[in-house]
């Protein structure tokens, strides 16, 4: 039996961490979570080769997502090597072009995306098939 992929949601609205961890176990994935930056890269570092796509949202206090992002791909032997689906809010041009360059794989906008859509997402970076 393969082992469940894992996937770290980082979301500092908790509703919607809860919401988004519910899904991910319900589609048949494995969830960690954190609730901001500085747990995110903890967590990474605790659970180093086993994360395997991160769901980063990038609007969070303290360290944000784009800080997150610029620290696990510039120092992947600290926190491991995975896909990063950006998941936010922000539409900006400029932020999205900055994910890309930084290294994340997808770029999801919530107020765009029904579960459905997230979990096929989250489908392409494992290559297994979740279902809900």
């Amino acid at each position: 039996m393969d082992k469940k992929k894992t996937i770290l949601v980082v979301e500092d609205e908790k509703d919607l961490l809860d919401s988004y961890k519910e899904l991910i176990e319900t589609a048949g994935f494995f969830a960690l979570t954190a609730s901001d930056g500085y747990q995110a890269l903890d967590t990474l570092s605790k659970n180093l080769g086993n994360v395997d796509i991160l769901l980063l949202d990038l609007m969070m206090p303290g360290v944000d997502g784009l800080e997150v992002l610029r620290a696990i791909k510039t120092n992947t032997g600290k926190y491991g090597d995975m896909s990063v689906i950006i998941l936010t809010n922000m539409t900006s041009e400029s932020v999205i072009r900055e994910s890309f360059s930084l290294g994340a794989s997808s770029y999801l906008v919530k107020t765009d995306l029904d579960y459905d859509g997230l979990v096929k997402e989250l489908n392409k970076y494992v290559g297994e098939p979740g279902q809900l």
